[in-house]
């Protein structure tokens, strides 16, 4: 069996991320790449990468942690890279991020020479280093999946008021069901106190005693 050993590791979006080496290249456990995505479980990556099999195969592998307990599927930059541009999740515009600054890329720095040390009284005094200061990193232009992502939110909203404006009272029904359908999966897949709260918070003020009326 296969074993892969850990090289460092990084925190992106409150996630601490294992980046593992292997032959020369580097690697992300399907379980870290679930917890950026924000999913429950590592299975969604592996349902990801079920649908997407013939593309991510090559880009994929499954390998032991250090020798240790069972093997685990893990994907290199470009699985990693593909993966996020499929996702809508905040998660993933973090992670592009990352990537785009060499985050998985393997530190490879030659080793450091010995210097030959010479007697204290022969050592030339220096004067003290000058203070350089910091640069700061110029701010990226707008992300182009985050645009698309609320150019899609504002499109569903017009148009759920749009149908509202001519349906009745029987569509009205259906809707509303497939969109609670909608709230459970979501709430299934990858839980969201937030939206919990907010759907709790509706269905007090239209439906239940002293709500608006």
């Amino acid at each position: 069996m296969t074993d892969i050993e850990l090289l460092f590791t990084s925190v992106v979006y409150s996630i601490t991320l294992r980046v593992l080496g292997l032959g020369g290249r580097s690697f992300m456990t399907a379980e870290d790449l679930a917890a950026v995505l924000e999913y429950r479980t590592a299975g969604s990556i592996t349902t990801v990468f079920s649908r997407h099999r013939t593309a991510l195969e090559p880009l994929s592998i499954k390998a032991r942690i250090d020798g240790v307990g069972h093997a685990v599927r893990l994907f290199d930059e470009a699985g990693v890279r593909y993966i996020c541009q499929y996702s809508k999740r905040p998660g993933a515009i973090h992670l592009l991020q990352w990537l785009d600054a060499g985050g998985m890329k393997i530190d490879q720095q030659p080793p450091v020479p010995e210097v030959e040390t010479l007697p204290v009284e022969d050592v030339e005094l220096l004067p003290p280093p000058r203070h350089v200061p910091s640069l700061r990193l110029v701010p990226r232009g707008p992300d182009p999946m985050q645009q698309l992502l609320e150019r899609e939110k504002a499109y569903c909203r017009d148009l759920v008021k749009t149908f509202l404006r001519y349906c009745e009272s029987e569509e009205v029904d259906k809707l509303t069901g497939m969109i609670d359908g909608q709230i459970d999966h979501l709430l299934e897949t990858r839980y969201c106190p937030g939206l919990n709260a907010a759907r709790y918070e509706l269905y007090r003020k239209y439906w239940m005693q002293g709500g608006a009326q």
